[in-house]
């Protein structure tokens, strides 16, 4: 009985989504834990500090690996078989050593601010913050490998489990330390993540035996222009924050849009991780996935992974514009009851970020084909097209309405990178899918305005 090469596709995708889900899910439990039990256990003063260090190693370690797993994604699962582990770890190598040196330039002005102000940063709490984002990058950058070759559970798992390690070491440490001891915390839950990451990439440590192979063409490239494309991303998603505190006024509104820009961006990188576990799977080559009856059919090849990519897409999208729907009206409600009534007036900046959550699914297909295409060129204009459109909109919009400015200019800015994406690369978000996205976010929009 023969298997259509949809279903083959769809059927290859169904291990690597689950496992994306699922760690999406266990990582959410943590972070509610580290919501909740944290600031409890620490208090506001030590919780505004611990909050800092914590923010310096996540956002200095995203800065560090950004496009470095559509990297080993795109290009290590295309080559042969026996030659995989050697090119992750040759594309793992040479991306060390170039965040080696970035890391380094950090460590030296650390010091040099330890040296000037102790009292603001205190030596030991900044070498911990410096040990935590050395780890943090390396684990990133191993399992950054692994993925590439095709083994997504430990990619998923990295953050769940580290984020258990730090409330636990939290609990423990700053009971015993204070403030030190919750910053040591991050370091711990370094280690582990660290840990985790060496286990799992042990194929990369006997890489060496296999032959050298030759860096594939283009890749170097691939990698630079995937990881300016994710330096716009992040501005355009989080830029908003800093533009509410620079001209914004209210110290509040700045809190609203860091709490709106947060909990969608935390949807919307859920959505990223599933497009982006499936990534290896659809760039596989055919030669040690399919047998020689499906290869006698033919494989849908490039056309059949991007097919493959939209029908994730539209299913996503029907699984986040329904809860957007059902959240849009319920947020002078839920709001309040949820982070408390000092954040009821937030609602309004919610009402932009759900909808941005809707367009996450057609952004993150627009990525994945590009990869597929091997066109980071056009990662890098959709990418583009959409900071332009936020810095337009933030300008305009956060002075008159604050952090609903910021998330509207977000959202505005995500809508940008879809018009740039069916423009560049034809075809590959597909008629459906361009016209329910926008409308969808449009509807989002409406039901939280007027109801």
């Amino acid at each position: 009985m023969s298997v259509s090469p949809a279903a083959t596709n769809d059927g290859r995708l169904r291990a690597p989504v689950r496992a994306g889900l699922l760690g999406k899910a266990a990582e959410a439990v943590t972070l509610l834990l580290l919501a909740v039990v944290v600031p409890r256990t620490l208090g506001p003063a030590d919780y505004g500090r611990f909050s800092v260090a914590l923010t310096v190693v996540a956002v200095g370690s995203v800065a560090m690996t950004l496009g470095g797993a559509t990297l080993l994604a795109r290009y290590v699962p295309a080559a042969a078989a026996p030659e995989r582990p050697a090119l992750a770890r040759a594309l793992t190598l040479r991306l060390a050593r170039h965040r080696a040196w970035a890391w380094a330039a950090l460590a030296v002005v650390a010091a040099a601010l330890a040296v000037a102000d102790p009292a603001t940063f205190p030596p030991l709490v900044t070498a911990f913050v410096l040990l935590a984002l050395a780890l943090n990058v390396a684990a990133t950058l191993a399992l950054q490998a692994d993925l590439g070759l095709g083994r997504t559970g430990p990619w998923c798992a990295r953050y769940p489990v580290q984020n258990a390690a730090l409330v636990v070491a939290v609990i423990v440490l700053h009971d015993a330390a204070g403030s030190t001891g919750a910053a040591g915390a991050i370091l711990v839950a370094a280690v582990v993540g660290a840990g985790l990451a060496a286990v799992a990439s042990r194929p990369l440590l006997t890489a060496r035996r296999h032959p050298v192979v030759a860096w594939p063409e283009g890749a170097p490239r691939f990698g630079l222009l995937q990881a300016g494309s994710g330096v716009l991303v992040q501005l355009t998603q989080r830029g908003g924050i800093v533009v509410v505190a620079v001209v914004g006024g209210a110290g509040a509104q700045t809190g609203f849009a860091a709490l709106a820009l947060g909990v969608a961006l935390a949807a919307t990188y859920a959505v990223v991780q599933v497009f982006t576990v499936s990534l290896p799977t659809l760039a596989r080559r055919d030669d040690d996935t399919l047998d020689a009856a499906e290869e006698a059919e033919g494989a849908e090849g490039a056309e059949g992974a991007e097919a493959a990519l939209r029908r994730l897409a539209g299913r996503l999208l029907v699984v986040v514009l329904a809860g957007a729907a059902v959240a849009a009206p319920l947020l002078d409600v839920v709001t309040p009851a949820v982070f408390g009534a000092g954040f009821a007036a937030a609602s309004a900046a919610f009402v932009p970020a759900l909808a941005l959550v809707v367009l996450a699914p057609v952004n993150a297909l627009a990525v994945q084909a590009a990869a597929l295409r091997l066109r980071p060129r056009a990662t890098l204009q959709t990418a583009l097209g959409g900071f332009v459109v936020f810095g337009a909109a933030a300008a305009l919009a956060v002075p008159a309405w604050g952090a609903a400015g910021a998330t509207s200019a977000a959202l505005l800015g995500a809508a940008g990178s879809v018009a740039v994406a069916l423009r560049v690369l034809p075809g590959a978000v597909g008629t459906r899918l361009a016209v329910a996205s926008p409308a969808g976010a449009a509807a989002v929009v409406a039901l939280g305005v007027l109801t």
